[in-house]
């Protein structure tokens, strides 16, 4: 026997891989098929190990399948970032419309009404008399343009230096927001080309959130204010800042009554003046009558954004607005139906993966089963054999077990329970079907509705509570007081949380995003991780390269063996035709 080539890529059966081998010259042994059958217990073996890795494959597939699902119902339901997708959001259990009176479009214009839990139906008029405001100073821009030709007003596009030929180098300005203990600190080095636009966006970026700047190109005035408004507000300019900024802010250092550069304070009892106005920090006034009530002055917002008695405003101008207020229970129930709805497809896919049963007579096919059946057949086997695949997973079988338990724990001093008979019940019931058992049915819509119009109040604290109590136990479970007061949709969240991450993120920290992603075995042995599904693949894959090694070199043992067989053949024959030749 003879090889002809010495490169291999591989036992991949009789033959050696790419080894290719010329033998049977001297005995006419089929060798490479003698070899194969010596082999089949290795090759089972191996086969046994490559379908194995496949299950743990399909394993993986399936449950990323799962935690794609629910990091859907999370970015669904909930999204702190927009409360339509948060249904943990107190407006979308506000069971109200608001329209016009006398049939007109609704006036946003003075102001923005949002009725929430706790809002009465009927009319609510507003007279907005003054918008809470910052402490901080306005100044004209435009008639100090000194640019050639000169402009007649300013942009935001104007050079700094076209305000003030001063206005150039590291230009600072240092403020005290609110009588803070630490000093802002603006700066812009202008190298000739800074423009307004530049010392505004300079303000806001490093202002730390707590002062803000802008310019209208209509009326020519710059404006420096606290972010927060009311009467307690104030703002400090501070020694340090570049006088040359009086042009566009409006100060100088003889404001504050000296010749000196000193503090120039913006409050509701400064006495400083200004060559701009200044804007002493003052609370909204607003005049507000309520369904069927009378009207009530109140001067004790400090900001144009706030709720009263379940009704948000927002104010927007210093003039007057009404609105009609309706109920809408449908609204509310819509959202609690659509949750439960997206929440039963999840659980109950999740059911059917832990309860098929798998057939023994479909396994994973291997190599040489697949070179003999079309794409066809090994989709539809491989579709056969996949199923079961999480049959009485345990961890897919707790989160389900924690989420059935967040809908059946009755949540404490809600006056309300799941069930279909008793006579607090809100028509929300476990389902019928024993193959589903965390699945969630509307039993009763006219219940829910009639709850959510009459007390909407106890309907939100059913769902979206969220409890204050410490009970100082690391367990989230139904024998602690936190999740006994918190809502259903909260214990959702904390459970969904646990299990595959916090909303619209995808770390592999939670307990299904680890099993299914983070490897944490890199060993040489594989054997030290635990055992989640990318340490088995690894542990695997190990194994399968010490068994193809293994047969390798119990394949080059054989054909050595057999080279030797053919050697002696090949001497034994020399010796016969020579001696037949000596004998005639």
């Amino acid at each position: 026997m003879s090889d002809v080539s010495s490169t291999s890529s591989g036992m991949t059966g009789a033959g050696g891989g790419s080894l290719l081998r010329i033998t049977g010259m001297s005995t006419g042994l089929d060798v490479d098929a003698m070899v194969k059958k010596m082999m089949t217990a290795e090759q089972t073996k191996l086969d046994k190990a490559k379908q194995d890795q496949q299950t743990m494959q399909w394993k993986q597939e399936a449950y990323q399948d799962i935690i794609k699902d629910v990091k859907d119902l999370q970015s669904s339901f909930f999204d702190s970032g927009s409360s339509d997708k948060n249904i943990l959001s107190s407006t979308n259990f506000a069971p109200f419309t608001v329209s016009g009176v006398a049939g007109a479009t609704v006036d946003t214009s003075v102001a923005t009404f949002t009725p929430g839990v706790g809002a009465q139906t009927g009319k609510y008029t507003i007279k907005v008399d003054k918008l809470a405001a910052g402490a901080g100073v306005s100044n004209t821009v435009n008639t100090s343009i000194t640019a050639t030709p000169p402009s007649t007003k300013a942009t935001l596009a104007t050079k700094l230096t076209d305000i003030d030929t001063s206005l150039t180098g590291n230009i600072q300005l240092v403020l005290n927001v609110n009588g803070g203990t630490s000093n802002i600190t603006v700066s812009l080095n202008n190298t000739g080309t800074s423009t307004l636009g530049d010392l505004v966006n300079a303000i806001n970026n490093q202002g730390s959130g707590s002062v803000k700047a802008s310019f209208s190109e209509l009326t020519g005035k710059f404006k420096l204010n606290t972010a927060t408004a009311g009467e307690s507000t104030s703002l400090i300019i501070k020694s340090g800042t570049a006088a040359k900024l009086s042009s566009v802010i409006g100060f100088t250092a003889a404001n504050n009554g000296t010749t000196t550069t000193a503090d120039w304070t913006v409050s509701k009892t400064s006495t400083d003046t200004a060559a701009g106005t200044i804007e002493t920090g003052q609370n909204a006034i607003v005049r507000i009558t309520p369904p069927g009530g009378t009207e009530v002055t109140l001067t004790d917002k400090t900001s144009n954004n706030f709720t009263i008695d379940g009704m948000n405003y927002i104010l927007s101008s210093e003039s007057t607005a009404t609105v009609n207020v309706g109920s809408d229970t449908t609204k509310v129930y819509d959202k609690i139906k659509g949750f439960i709805d997206k929440y039963n497809t999840i659980v109950d896919k999740i059911q059917t993966d832990l309860t098929e049963k798998k057939s023994s007579s479909y396994k994973p096919l291997t190599d040489a089963q697949k070179e003999s059946m079309s794409s066809s057949q090994i989709t539809a086997w491989e579709t056969k054999a996949k199923v079961g695949i999480l049959r009485n997973d345990s961890n897919l079988q707790k989160m389900l077990t924690d989420l059935r338990s967040a809908f059946t724990t009755a949540v404490s001093n809600t006056g309300f329970s799941m069930g279909k008979y008793s006579s607090n019940s809100i028509g929300l019931d476990t389902s019928d079907d024993y193959a589903k058992p965390g699945h969630i049915d509307i039993v009763d819509s006219s219940k829910l509705k009639a709850a959510i119009s009459s007390n909407s109040n106890q309907i939100l604290k059913m769902f979206t509570n969220v409890s204050a109590a410490t009970d100082g136990s690391t367990t989230y479970s139904s024998s602690t007081t936190q999740y006994k007061e918190d809502g259903i949709f909260t214990r959702i969240k904390s459970i969904l949380q646990t299990n595959v991450g916090y909303t619209n993120t995808t770390l592999n920290t939670a307990i299904l995003t680890a099993y299914a992603n983070k490897q944490y075995d890199y060993s040489s042995t594989g054997i030290s991780g635990k055992n989640t599904i990318p340490d088995q693949l690894y542990k695997q894959e190990l194994m399968i390269k010490k068994i193809t090694t293994s047969m390798s070199t119990k394949q080059e043992q054989y054909y050595k063996k057999f080279s030797q067989l053919e050697t002696a053949m090949t001497t034994l024959n020399a010796q016969q035709s020579q001696l037949s030749s000596l004998t005639g």
